[in-house]
């Protein structure tokens, strides 16, 4: 889109070189700058850095009442404030879109905020507040938007917190087939992990670890270490619920080597607000 919209810039120039570029408005530019920063910070490894600036670009877009600005830097910020463990900050500042019905937010920010927020209620350990929210964003989503893998497995993280391991299930073997048929890998991953845990919910590790080994196979090659810490941790449990517990160890091991490691590490880009925790 970017790229599109600077070749047609170009063009325009072509037709009317004389003319002067023109200049945002003072507070677009200090939106943009913000956000920029946010994201500089983020690739830094600075996230309380990042919530910083975005809650810079948040109260600029409020002043001046950009809906879809507003919308996206809320969502941004909860992602970050997760990332510090700030859940109770990420869950306020979600409700700026989530719970203002007035205001002319677009339909996929709202789809966004809902989906985040459940995420946000199943990290605070209230899975039916989660999955009420994950109703409402299936409801805008009507199983066909750009979102429909990512809801599904957040419909399976929800089972798994209520214990349903044939729900988790269902619906994370439906979102690998959506995240697949996207070519969604990061989705593909979150899908396979949730199907192993489903797997090692219901006692069954032998079957759980080939599905945990295909996920961290998915995440090493997005290089995203909080998932492949996560997939590791996956594969000590299921190592040591199957008895074997050199194996057991040597995920443990690996896991505690990547935690280290990510530490000060680069945390991954924002994509649309919508990276998961």
């Amino acid at each position: 889109m970017r790229k599109r919209a600077a070749a047609a810039a170009l063009l325009l120039c072509a037709a009317c070189a004389a003319a002067p570029p023109a200049e945002p408005p003072p507070a677009q530019g200090r939106l943009a700058d913000a956000q920029a920063r946010a994201a500089a910070l983020i690739r830094a490894g600075d996230p309380a850095g990042a919530a910083r600036s975005y809650e810079d670009a948040l109260r600029i877009a409020a002043s001046v009442e950009d809906a879809d600005a507003i919308a996206a830097n809320a969502i941004n910020l909860s992602v970050v404030y997760q990332w510090l463990g700030r859940h109770a900050e990420a869950r306020k500042v979600l409700s700026i879109v989530v719970d203002d019905a007035r205001r002319p937010f677009p339909e996929v920010r709202r789809l966004q905020a809902e989906l985040r927020q459940a995420i946000v209620e199943l990290a605070l350990n209230e899975p039916a507040a989660a999955a009420a929210l994950a109703a409402r964003a299936v409801q805008r989503c009507a199983g066909a938007c750009a979102y429909a893998a990512t809801l599904l497995n957040v419909q399976a993280e929800i089972a798994l917190a209520t214990g349903n391991a044939g729900q988790a299930s269902a619906h994370a073997q439906t979102a690998l087939e959506r995240a697949r048929g996207r070519g969604n890998r990061a989705e593909s991953a979150n899908a396979l992990r949730a199907m192993g845990r489903a797997r090692l919910l219901r006692g069954d590790a032998a079957s759980a670890r080939p599905l945990l080994e295909q996920a961290l196979e998915l995440d090493r090659a997005l290089a995203d270490p909080r998932k492949i810490l996560a997939d590791l941790n996956e594969l000590s449990r299921a190592a040591a619920q199957a008895g074997d517990a050199e194996a057991a160890r040597g995920y443990a091991e690996r896991a505690l080597a990547v935690s280290r490691a990510s530490e000060r590490g680069r945390i991954p880009e924002l994509e649309a607000g919508l990276k998961r925790p």
